[in-house]
């Protein structure tokens, strides 16, 4: 999965993440990173609960997942390679733990190969791959160019009126006529602003979504040519929402949140879904600032 995809006429802003063996390095377009492990190849995810590793530059702390069936309460042994690193208390209620990266944990994570955190009587409820780490813990540190300034996006106040709609012959007109047997197009409208409305637009057999519209309130309607026709507005954000999906069928992959700021929509949010083996974990590598709406 690439984060450095290109929408139409739109380049997303974030930095490509970094593989390094069993370990993922996401940051946002400021240099902030997380690493986040993966699940070996050939692993079973239930065994391998995500461990996150945080910090500008140089890692500050590491996150701990305790499973939820892990009472409060119960001593907890953190291990790399059988050898016993820490002992933790367990807040319960699934409630993981963070652990400053520092003391014995820093060196045993860069040599080790297998993190464990183990209930007394030695049964392992946490497994980490080591793989990679280190050059994970590189990526991290690694100065990087100058960060980017944050984006403002002024979104126009909301206006109570209905959006402006379309005919069937206009829409019709707009992305052709159903194939025979299809059944007629339709719209799904929206008001932008004072001026503009927007027209997710659906041909049954077509395919390829709703088509997303801009509709002035005098004029012709046109493509939202910065909006793919894979997302749809939700209106209590205000926002045209995507997923470009890493897996097909899987809900993993980028997401992306676009705002309107009365001539066109720009990107807003995006949001990494890690791993589809996973799909628990969200890293948000931008964020401009919306202000009004």
């Amino acid at each position: 999965m690439s984060v450095a995809l290109l929408l139409a006429g739109q380049a997303a802003v974030a930095i490509a993440p970094v593989d390094a063996g069993d370990w993922r390095v996401f940051c946002d377009h400021r240099q902030r990173c997380v690493a986040l492990s993966q699940v070996p190849a050939g692993g079973d995810p239930a065994a391998y609960p995500l461990v996150v590793l945080r910090g500008d530059g140089p890692v500050a702390a590491v996150d701990l997942p305790i499973p939820a069936t892990v009472a409060a309460g119960t001593r907890m042994t953190v291990a790399v390679d059988g050898r016993t690193i820490a002992q933790l208390i367990a807040p319960g209620r699934g409630v993981g733990l963070s652990l400053p990266f520092n003391g014995k944990l820093a060196p045993a994570l860069r040599r080790g190969r297998l993190l464990t955190l183990a209930e007394p009587g030695g049964r392992v409820r946490v497994r980490t791959s080591l793989t990679g780490l280190s050059a994970a813990l590189a990526a991290l540190a690694e100065e990087r160019a100058a960060s980017a300034a944050t984006a403002v996006i002024d979104v126009p106040p909301v206006d109570a009126r209905a959006p402006r709609t379309l005919s069937r012959k206009q829409l019709e007109k707009l992305v052709g006529k159903p194939a025979k047997g299809c059944g007629a197009v339709y719209a799904r409208g929206y008001r932008l602003d004072a001026g503009h409305s927007l027209l997710e637009v659906v041909s049954p057999c077509r395919g390829a979504g709703a088509l997303p519209y801009v509709l002035p309130d005098k004029g012709d309607a046109h493509p939202a040519a910065d909006l793919p026709a894979t997302g749809a507005w939700v209106p209590a954000r205000r926002r045209y929402a995507v997923l470009l999906p890493a897996t097909p069928g899987r809900d993993c992959g980028v997401r992306r949140d676009f705002a309107w700021d009365g001539a066109g929509f720009r990107l807003a949010e995006e949001r990494v879904i890690a791993e589809c083996r996973r799909a628990t974990y969200e890293v948000t590598t931008y964020r401009a600032l919306v202000r009004g709406g």
